[in-house]
Formats: C-alpha cells, sequence, structure tokens
C-alpha cells in the first residue's frame, strides 16, 4: 500500500514538473493569468465572418485560452506580423482549416463547450455574457446564430438579454476575478472580450460617477489591473489609481489571451557603452507617447510610416515608450520590437518604460504606491528596461522615491499631466537618480519641427548645467517620426540628440551631485566657493562665493540623496565677492551640500546641520 502510494506521488510530481514547463512565466506577485504554451493555433480571417459570429468565436477563443490558447484572429496589420513572428520562432503550427467556416471551427470544439449564453450585441447584455462565459465554460451567440446552436445540440445554458452588468455582479462576484477587470463600452464588443474571459473578469462598463462603477472599482485588489479605457482620461485613471488599480489602454485589442501564454526571453540591444564627453553642447533626448496603449502596440504601432513602422527610423536617435506588463502580456511582440530596434552610427532606437510603470496611473493618487514600485521593479528587470516615465500631478519626493528606491529603476522622465513640459527641464536628484522634467512638447498647438529647432539652438551649451539638457515628448497622435527627423535636421552642430540612454549617462556624469567638492570645468580660477559659516550651523547660515567676472550664478541646497530642497540665488552677480544667508528652520540635523553654478563651472561643498 505504501509503494503504490509512493508510486502515485511521484508520477503526480513528474506530471506536475512536465506540466509545469509548458505554463508561461510571471513574475512574482504578477495579476496576469497564465495557462498552458501553445502549439497548434486555429487561424481566424476576422473578415469573413459577420458581427455576430465574430463576437462568438471571440467567446470560444477565450475561454480554451484557460486551459491552452488555440484560436489566433488576424486583423492585417500588427496582427498579421505576431502571426508570422510565431509561427517562425515559437514552433507554432497553424491550421487554417476553419478559417473562413463558422459551423467548421464550432463543430470541431463542440466537446469543449458546455452550452451557449444567448444575448444582444452591443447593449449591457453583450457585456454581461462575457463576464460570464469563462465561469460557464459557454459560447456567447446571438439571436441570429440561435438555430446552429440548436443544430449542433448545443444547450442554452442562460438568456441574459434582459440582464445587466450589474445584475451580474450583484449574483457573480466572488467567481470573477479581483486581479483582473475589463471596462469596455459596449459598442466595442468583438475586442478584449477573449481576455476577459480568459481572465474570468467583470467586463462591464457604467459612468464613472454611478455606483456600479465605484463598487466594481473597489472590489479588486491593490496592484490589480483595468484593461479597457473610459470616456475621460484623467477620471477613469484618477478613479483606478485611487483604488490601487493599473490601467491598460487596450479597448481595440484582440489575441490577449493568446499571447500572454508564451515565456520569452527579453533584452534590448544594448546601447552604445561610449557616450559623446563633449561638454560645449546641448544635448536633446526626443521621447515618443503613449506607449502604454497595449491596443496600439498589438495593432498598427509596427506597420504605420508614422510611428516604429516609420522608414526614417535609423536617421536619428529616438526614444520609445513601452509598457513593461507587455514582458507577460504580449512577450513575443516586445521581443520582435526588440530585435528590430534601428542600431547603427547615423540612429538609435532605445525602449523606456511608459507611463507610469506597470500601468497608467497617477502615483500622487495610488494609495499602494510602494507595492506597485516594487512589482514595477520585477517588470522592468523581465523586460530589460531602466528608465520610467511618469505622468502625475505632483512631482514631490514622496510620490517619486518608491520608483527610485528601485535596482532596476535608473532614473525618471517626469510629466505634469496638465502639461507635459510643466517642469521646465528641470532635474532634481532622489537617492542619487535623476527625475528629468520634459522642456517643451512636440506636440500639435505647442511646437512646430521649425519652432521647437529654433528654441533648442537658442539654449545653453554647457556640459555641466541642467538648461543644457532638454527631454521632448512627441506626441503620438500629432507628430511623427519625420516630423522629428524634420526638427532633428535643423538643429545646429553643437545641439546633440541622443538616446534616453545616453541622455541619463550624459546627465550622470556631469551634473550628478556630490558631498565634497565637486570641479566640474578644465577652466580653474574662475569661481570660489568658501564654506559656509558657522560649520555646523544651527538653522541659520551664510554661503560664500568669489567671482573673476559678472555671471548668472544659482546657488541650491541639496539632502544626502540628491534631492534639491531649496534655491537659494538664481540671479546676476557682479565680480569679486558675495554672503547669502539662508534660514534651514524646516530641516532636521544632518548632513547636507550646496552647489553652486555659474556659466563656466560648478562646485559643491558640505554642510553639517545641529539643532
Amino acid at each position: 500500500m505504501k509503494l503504490h502510494q509512493l508510486l502515485i506521488g511521484l508520477l503526480i510530481t513528474l506530471y506536475t514538473l512536465l506540466f509545469s514547463q509548458n505554463i508561461a512565466e510571471r513574475v512574482a506577485g504578477s495579476p496576469f493569468p497564465v495557462s498552458q504554451i501553445p502549439d497548434t493555433l486555429y487561424l481566424i480571417d476576422d473578415y469573413a465572418f459577420s458581427e455576430g459570429k465574430l463576437f462568438t468565436l471571440q467567446t470560444l477563443q477565450g475561454f480554451l485560452a484557460k486551459t491552452k490558447p488555440i484560436i489566433y484572429r488576424d486583423r492585417g496589420a500588427g496582427h498579421s506580423i505576431w502571426l508570422e513572428d510565431l509561427i517562425a520562432n515559437y514552433e507554432i503550427f497553424v491550421d487554417s482549416s476553419y478559417k473562413k467556416d463558422f459551423p467548421g471551427i464550432i463543430t470541431h470544439f463542440i466537446n469543449e463547450v458546455e452550452g451557449y449564453i444567448l444575448c444582444n450585441l452591443n447593449d449591457n447584455s453583450s457585456n454581461s455574457a462575457i463576464s460570464l462565459c469563462g465561469l460557464m465554460n459557454a459560447i456567447a451567440v446571438t439571436p441570429d446564430n440561435v438555430e446552429l446552436m440548436d443544430s449542433l445540440n448545443i444547450p442554452e445554458i442562460m438568456d441574459v438579454r434582459e440582464k445587466d452588468e450589474a445584475w451580474v455582479l450583484n449574483n457573480y462576484d466572488s467567481l470573477l476575478s479581483t486581479q483582473i477587470i475589463t471596462y469596455q463600452k459596449e459598442n466595442k464588443n468583438l475586442f478584449l472580450g477573449d481576455y476577459s474571459i480568459f481572465a474570468k473578469a467583470f467586463h462591464f462598463f457604467d459612468d464613472l460617477n454611478n455606483s456600479l462603477t465605484e463598487t466594481a472599482f473597489e472590489r479588486m485588489d491593490n496592484g490589480s489591473s483595468l484593461f479597457g479605457w473610459g470616456n475621460d482620461e484623467i477620471n477613469t485613471v484618477s478613479m483606478a489609481s485611487s483604488n490601487s488599480i493599473h490601467v491598460h489602454p487596450a479597448d481595440w485589442a484582440i489575441n490577449l489571451s493568446t499571447l500572454s501564454n508564451l515565456s520569452v526571453e527579453l533584452e534590448q540591444k544594448n546601447d552604445t557603452e561610449n557616450i559623446d564627453t563633449s561638454e560645449n553642447v546641448h544635448t536633446v533626448c526626443f521621447v515618443m507617447t503613449d506607449g502604454d496603449n497595449i491596443q496600439w502596440v498589438l495593432n498598427d504601432f509596427a506597420t504605420s510610416q508614422n510611428w516604429y513602422g516609420s522608414t526614417s527610423r535609423g536617421e536619428l536617435n529616438m526614444g520609445w515608450t513601452i509598457s513593461p506588463s507587455l514582458s507577460e502580456l504580449a512577450p513575443s511582440v516586445l521581443k520582435y520590437l526588440y530585435q528590430n530596434v534601428a542600431n547603427n552610427s547615423s540612429g538609435r532606437d532605445y525602449f523606456i518604460a511608459g507611463p507610469s510603470g506597470l500601468g497608467y496611473i497617477y502615483p500622487d493618487k495610488f494609495p499602494a504606491l510602494d507595492s506597485s514600485a516594487l512589482l514595477l521593479n520585477r517588470f522592468m528587470d523581465k523586460a530589460d528596461l531602466n528608465i520610467v516615465n511618469i505622468i502625475g500631478h505632483d512631482s514631490s519626493h514622496k510620490y517619486l522615491e518608491p520608483y527610485l528606491q528601485q535596482s532596476n529603476i535608473d532614473a525618471i522622465f517626469y510629466y505634469d499631466y496638465s502639461n507635459y513640459s510643466g517642469l521646465n527641464g528641470d532635474i532634481f536628484w532622489i537617492n542619487g537618480k535623476p527625475v528629468i522634467g520634459a522642456r517643451y512638447n512636440f506636440w500639435e498647438g505647442f511646437q512646430s519641427a521649425a519652432s521647437l529647432a529654433d528654441n533648442l539652438n537658442t539654449l545653453p551649451k554647457r556640459a555641466d548645467s541642467e538648461q543644457s539638457y532638454s527631454l521632448i515628448p512627441v506626441h503620438a497622435w500629432s507628430t511623427t517620426v519625420d516630423n522629428v527627423l524634420e526638427c532633428v535636421n535643423m538643429l545646429d552642430s553643437n545641439v546633440v540628440v541622443v538616446t534616453p540612454g545616453q541622455f541619463i549617462k550624459r546627465i550622470n556624469k556631469f551634473l550628478a551631485p556630490q558631498s565634497g567638492i565637486e570641479e566640474k570645468s578644465n577652466i580653474p580660477g574662475k569661481t570660489s566657493l568658501f564654506q559656509n559659516y558657522p560649520n555646523p550651523f544651527n538653522s541659520e547660515t551664510t554661503i560664500s562665493f568669489s567671482l573673476a567676472n559678472s555671471a548668472d550664478v544659482r546657488l541650491c541646497i541639496y539632502d544626502l540623496q540628491g534631492k534639491k530642497i531649496a534655491q537659494i540665488a538664481n540671479d546676476t552677480f557682479s565680480a569679486g565677492r558675495h554672503a547669502i544667508d539662508w534660514d534651514a528652520q524646516n530641516l532636521s540635523s544632518g548632513l547636507y551640500f550646496y552647489s553652486l553654478q555659474n556659466e563656466i563651472n560648478c562646485k559643491s561643498r558640505s554642510m553639517l546641520l545641529l539643532k
């Protein structure tokens, strides 16, 4: 008996080991569901079916994926590329037998279907049916296809044509996922449904101010994910953020239930290790916005001449935002993008994490920010990303420090929601890592290629001044890669365009504040920075410096983490010695340092506060 039990245990262990090797990988704490890695996919030509039939096929795709993805929908553009990539690089066989055959594919999988849920198209009932299909291993069917279901002896499980999403939540709350929720308008019923079913997600839409939306959001776990989109960006993201939910714009996405079940090693092609060390230049970094938009990346991002399909790639250095979540939602797509970067002497592509990390959130409204940053750190490692773009309403230390405490995050590109360039190019430091604010918006209504080039050409060209670095958001929906190249071609020779990776390397090299004296110029004697007195000091101190010539001077105070806590001078001073008094009543005892810059050089010294 004991030997029999031992053999059974060994067989179970062996089966588990073999089976688990065929399961897509997830990082610890990932909210994304997972099943087996596909080996055969039945191809569906989206344009061969009526809306009702395609709606049913989407629901079949979703519930079959709970065991193993087996259906792939092709709508051309990016979807065809991802399919070709799966065939070429992932040993996936594609069966086209039912590409245009609705009765055929339903019949082929008839033994997997427990029944159908009757609903309408484009109203509350279609959302209700999608929410229930994953719970009941059912397909959703519209009235025009009931006759076929009856002929195949597929039973009707439920008629939800008079049932709305509130009814679903009231009756099936405990069975629905608290990790994934889908906020999707009813007229987009051919998209995202497969992933909702695969994830057993509540699939609904209602006004943000209604109680259903409030209840649906409040039931979600901290760090969960919302797929879809609402009528109002700021209010949708704000409400999700206040419930610690990450938002993934994905309202036109298909095939997520299939693409998410792959395991892929991801590595960006290394940016050049050698950076331009020229000191008398202005450094510019262009970064395309909206890479957090999952549906855009899956659809025509890679094929459109406006974006990654541009033939101008490789003629300039270009930054791209991308969602780290794609490392689990569509890892083969992310690998394809990485493998096809431009990487030559004329121009390189470089990816950074899109706003605001794992998903679109406002950090200043996100209660579970610390745990979100920890989870993002794992996804940054998996996606081989090291810079994160954040959109928010408050750039305070407390909302950004959780990110810059993470080992896989080297810098933040910060945009204020109301005006991406609201920080006017300011650079400050947290935990010795830079937060860089956008300087100008390359965006219809803000800057044209010519006006932006004119502005950049007039800016300072001195490596040790933060005014000599410009981060430029490139608005994805109004500005193309060709527009960026047009601007680049109008820049002066002493205005250099670099990738985000090179941008951070230059900023770290020339601007990173350090305690003690720091000489950042090869021209000695132009500025003398004297010790503050008294030192140690008690709340009130005097900092003195000497200028050989009249100059614009800025004097700033930093804490040990490199956070700028005060700017006590920013003015034109005459030649000679100057003294500035500073009141530090609001600071606690500890070590600080101050940095003085003019157009020639930058120096810093430490200062001890004892209260």
